[in-house]
């Protein structure tokens, strides 16, 4: 290797002395909060944590998230697991109105038939 690949080796910034212009302790962004160091947990989120139908404060949890907050593993499943439920229930209840529905229309639809075939 020539001295002149030398010199370009270490002018293409690809030396591991290099130092960063960031500090890793402090904010890079100081115009921007920084996220809230705590995680929620279900006692912060729900006023009886206890209690399985119990709805979580939506103004703590929104304000929070908003925050770039996290949660804890407990509190983030207990949401999921609820909003699986709730999600189920909705969803057989629209499942079982449309059911309903058809059944209906097709009832309405033989007896116009059969006053039809009456005249």
């Amino acid at each position: 290797m020539t001295s002149s690949d030398k010199t370009r080796d270490t002018s293409s910034g690809v030396s591991s002395s290099t130092t960063s212009k960031y500090s890793t302790t402090e904010r890079n962004c100081k115009t921007i909060p920084a996220a809230p160091a705590h995680r929620l947990d279900i006692e912060d989120i729900y006023s009886h944590s206890s209690d399985p139908d119990d709805k979580p404060n939506l103004d703590i949890l929104k304000q929070h998230l908003l925050l770039e907050g996290r949660l804890t593993e407990q509190a983030a499943l207990r949401i999921i697991e609820t909003g699986k439920e709730i999600y189920l229930h909705f969803f057989f209840f629209f499942s079982l109105h449309n059911i309903c529905h058809r059944v209906i229309v097709e009832y309405k639809t033989k007896n116009i038939a059969m006053s039809v075939n009456r005249l």
